[in-house]
Parts: structure tokens; sequence; C-alpha cells
């Protein structure tokens, strides 16, 4: 297949790459290509933990005068399915954004088909569409980061637009390109999953410049780095071939680790709260998530946190969970999650001494872990 004529971001090669990235210069190159809901649906809520949070109040100081219970701010509990706003979901490219004119756009089918396409903004827009939530994360996505996030994407069905073109015997991969010359491969069964989807639209409007626009793929099980952004040709063809970020090392498969984050408590706990609410958001790969445990003591004991999924295994799972009041003093806490191959998160000492924090090649399965600290209050003298 004849790439589109443009050079790779440094010409590095894999050598220089790691080379690069040993001293974490190359975080910056991590290789990410950053059925419509029922609104009153009651969302799924799976744990063996207790859900059922007591009142909570404090006690306001009275610096010698008799203590004053007083009401606590009302504690929110996290929901399922949280939607990241476009202008806080993450962004990661290959190259410079492109400028895509519309009249000029084409979307081409082609490879290992019988009849090869040639498809304008005009005829996408004519086809069925499709609406989803779908979590996307960055291969590079360093532990407890932000370069995941979950959006609603409408767009047109992938299989529908192979099937159109009509499969010939002995294709076995897709290979996707973008109008910034970056690439990657995929097996034509991932091509083919239901869920496999190129969208136009994110969270309600078009997709910006910067996620993608006009046109992106969505693939599920997969980091972002087999997601491009700015689509223009999706070749079928009898053999796998290494994209761009495959060709400096990257995972060929990018199948998502199974990963999760601390979101609440950040640093500090009030003083005197009966209980403390920990909560923040696990993913992995198509298994989905099948459990989530937090450790206040630097991972010595776990408590199982109450699991809030998405409306499948393509969207990233809230969790929560109570903690119980603390004496004052400073706290570890840690977060791992199991998917549903019964794969769990590990804990790695020496992290900052690997490549990227160990998110290369194959994106980090590391626990996260925050330091909390629990504020006096007159409870404690």
């Amino acid at each position: 297949m004849q790439r589109l004529s443009r050079q790779p971001i440094g010409g590095f090669t894999r050598r220089e790459f790691l080379r690069l990235a040993a001293g974490g210069a190359a975080l910056a190159l991590a290789g990410c290509r950053p059925v419509p809901l029922d609104g009153g649906a009651t969302p799924r809520v799976r744990s063996t933990a207790g859900a059922t949070p007591p009142p909570v109040t404090a006690v306001a100081p009275t610096h010698g005068a008799t203590a004053v219970p007083t009401r606590a701010p009302a504690v929110v509990l996290p929901i399922a399915g949280r939607i990241t706003p476009v202008g806080d979901f993450y962004v990661q490219s290959y190259d410079e954004v492109p400028q895509v004119n519309l009249d000029s756009w084409r979307l081409l089918i082609k490879g290992l088909v019988r009849e090869p396409l040639t498809l304008t903004w005009a005829d996408i827009q004519a086809m069925a569409s499709v609406e989803v939530m779908r979590t996307l994360e960055c291969i590079g996505n360093p532990v407890g980061g932000h370069l995941i996030g979950n959006a609603m994407w409408r767009g047109v069905s992938l299989p529908a637009l192979l099937e159109r073109a009509g499969i010939r015997p002995g294709a076995t991969h897709v290979i996707m390109e973008g109008a910034d010359a970056y690439f990657t491969c995929i097996p034509l069964e991932k091509a083919l999953d239901t869920r496999s989807l190129l969208a136009y639209n994110m969270n309600g409007a078009p997709l910006t410049a910067q996620h993608g626009f006009p046109l992106r793929a969505l693939i599920p099980g997969v980091y972002g780095q087999k997601q491009p952004k700015w689509l223009l040709v999706v070749e079928v063809t009898d053999h796998y071939e290494p994209g761009t970020w495959e060709q400096k090392g990257w995972s060929d498969t990018a199948v998502i680790q199974v990963n999760s984050r601390i979101d609440e408590p950040r640093k500090t706990v009030p003083p005197d709260a009966e209980r403390a609410l920990v909560s923040g958001i696990a993913f992995a790969d198509e298994s989905g998530v099948q459990r989530v445990e937090v450790s206040y003591d630097d991972g010595a004991n776990w408590q199982e946190a109450t699991l809030l999924p998405g409306p499948d295994t393509t969207v990233w799972t809230t969790w929560y969970a109570w903690w119980e009041r603390p004496a004052a003093g400073k706290y570890v806490l840690k977060a791992r999650a199991t998917d549903g191959h019964g794969h769990r998160q590990g804990d790695f000492k020496e992290a900052s001494g690997r490549i990227l924090g160990g998110t290369f090649p194959n994106g980090t399965s590391e626990i996260h872990r925050v330091t909390v600290a629990v504020a006096p209050g007159v409870a404690d003298g």
C-alpha cells in the first residue's frame, strides 16, 4: 500500500526511540490516536460491599467552647457512564492537526474487495447511523493518568461498509490511514465486529478538528493507537503490516490492560467525618471490569468497592467505597481492578526505572496510589 508522503516524526529508529524513552523524552510520542442509552435507565450496581451511606456530620471548631455538630457538605456519589466533555477529552496526535475540506474529502474502501468504494461526505451522511457510548484510552496513559475519556459517538458501521464493498477470499487484515499519514493495521475479525464504528459526531456535535473531523475509527477493546483520526483510507489486505507506532516498537495488538484510577479523595480528608468516600474509574479490554478493590494501608488489607458499570464493556466502570474514619495522619490509598479474564493489576515498585513509567510497549496495568492526609479534628483532642 502506498502511503501518504509524509515523514515520521523526527525519523526516529526503534533504537533512537528507546534511548529517548529511557530518559522520559518520548512521553509525548506515545501511540495514541486519541445502542442509544435510555436516560431513565437505572445503572447496574455490582458489589458485595455495603452501598448505603450513613448521615455524614462534622464538628465545627470552637476554640474552647462546646463543640456543635454541623452538617457536612453533601457527599455526591459517582454515576455510571460518566461522560467527559469534549473540551476535557484528551488529545494525542501523530503530527499537526490536518485541515480537511469536506468538498474534496473522500473515504476510500479498497484492497481485497469486489467493489472498491469512493465515498463523499454526503454518502456517509446518507447511511444509517449508530450512536454508542464508548471510552477511549491512550496506550501511553501513565498510572493514574487522564489520557482517557468517555463520550457519546454517532457514526456509520464499519462492518456495513466492508460488506457493501464485498470482502474477497484470503483477506485477513484491514489497514486504516488518516490525513496526517498515520496508519495502523487490525485483524479483519476486529474490523467486522458489529461494535466497530466510523464516527463523525461526539457528544451530540460534529467532531472537532482535534478529535478527527470529519471521520475517525472506533474499535472495541484496543487503545487509541488502533483508532486513527481524519480517516481517508480503509484497505483490506491478506497480511499484517506494522503501522506508524508499531514500527516504533509499540504493541502490534494494543489490547487494553486492566487499569484503575483514584479520583477522590485527592489530598485530604475533612476532620471528624464518620466515613469518607473513595471513588474513581476502571477500564479493561472487552472482558470488562469484574472487580475493584481499595486499600487504605498501602496494600496490607483490601476492601471490595461498589461497581457502577456502563452499558457494556467498552465503557469505563465507575466505582466507590466507604472508608471508615481513620485517626489523623497520612495514609497511602491504592486501587486495583480485575478484568473478566481474571487479570489483576500489579504493584511494580520500580516503575520509575522502566520506559515511560511502564507504558511502553503494551500500556500499563500498575496499581495507582495516592497519599492522603486526614486532618486532626475535635475527636483527636
